[in-house]
């Protein structure tokens, strides 16, 4: 696979890429800050307002077909940038990128201390609502991404295999104890024997944290979602593991309206506490080599640490905490 730069690419590239993509000439273009997972323009055109995309963990076209799949899938349901165009690494840009819609508004982090208390319990429901939305569009297979890239017959399969990519990960990174590894492992592997029959695939975001949510102006839909370059067809009760961890944990007004917005229409699936404590295991022990190792970051690495050692204490595992 190619090597793409980190960096961000010339503005005057950006403005090419749009312009071959388009067939529109550019009348304002500037670069937004960098984000943890993409390199960003916005773009002004004749024909309204864009955005330019490429990926910064996950540059690769591949990557990107993933990520778009499962935008043009979820744009079915819950309002998301729509994508107007896709380019490979043959454009000027030399690597892959793709041109959305815009969306007129701000992101949830930003505008969430802006709010009252009454406009903080409607933009928490109304959220509540958008993830209910998303949730109920069904995917084909259980997958690891929206394009298919690998698929599993059943639940419990797709599972395990999540289980051992993290363990491998874990034993290559060094970054947790082996004993907490294996005893934490153990635990979960005996978990996933125990998921309820029944479980549906669905389109399932895994990335649900303020920043990747929209607070629309004007639009019939108050509460978008973003970035769903992590986006698979799983057990939606994944979602809740961040939405806990990112979300309700820091702002824990938004807990109630959130739950009650999703729950409008279905109450909570079957056995939703014992889906959601395997999926926290197995997240959990997955910070492990991602902050450890391939992006470190010993803040973050320290909060899995403490996330982990209360999943092992609620489980009542014997041995060391991390």
């Amino acid at each position: 696979m190619p090597t793409f730069a980190t960096h961000h690419p010339p503005i005057e590239l950006a403005r090419i890429a749009f312009s071959q993509l388009t067939d529109e000439p550019v009348l304002r273009i500037a670069r937004l800050r960098k984000g943890w997972g993409h390199m960003s323009w916005t773009v002004r055109a004749p024909s309204g307002r864009y955005l330019i995309k490429t990926g910064i963990r996950r540059p690769h076209l591949a990557d990107l077909y993933r990520q778009v799949a499962a935008q043009q899938h979820a744009a079915v349901r819950i309002a998301t940038p729509q994508v107007i165009a896709i380019s490979d690494q043959g454009g000027a840009l030399q690597r892959p990128a793709y041109i959305q819609s815009w969306l007129d508004g701000k992101d949830g982090e930003v505008t969430l201390p802006r709010l009252s208390a009454e406009g903080v319990h409607r933009f928490g429901h109304d959220l509540g609502a958008a993830v209910a939305a998303l949730h109920r569009i069904p995917g084909p297979r259980f997958a690891e991404d929206c394009a298919g890239t690998v698929t599993y017959a059943t639940w419990t399969a797709a599972c395990n295999a999540r289980l051992q990519r993290v363990l491998t990960a874990n034993e290559k990174a060094s970054a947790l104890p082996t004993p907490a590894l294996h005893t934490v492992t153990d635990r979960i592997a005996a978990l996933i024997d125990n998921l309820p029959d029944g479980i549906e695939p669905r389109l399932t975001h895994r990335d649900l944290y303020l920043p990747n949510t929209l607070h629309l102006n004007g639009h019939q839909k108050p509460v978008g979602l973003l970035d769903w370059e992590s986006a698979a067809y799983y057990d939606p009760v994944w979602d809740f593991v961040k939405l806990n961890m990112w979300v309700f944990d820091k702002y824990p007004q938004l807990r109630t309206p959130f739950m009650d917005g999703y729950t409008t229409d279905s109450p909570l699936p079957e056995g939703f506490d014992e889906r959601l404590t395997v999926y926290q295991g197995i997240e959990y022990l997955a910070g492990f080599p991602y902050f450890g190792a391939a992006w470190p970051d010993e803040t973050m690495l320290d909060g899995f640490r403490t996330l982990l050692a209360g999943w092992m204490n609620r489980h009542h595992l014997a041995g060391d905490r991390p």
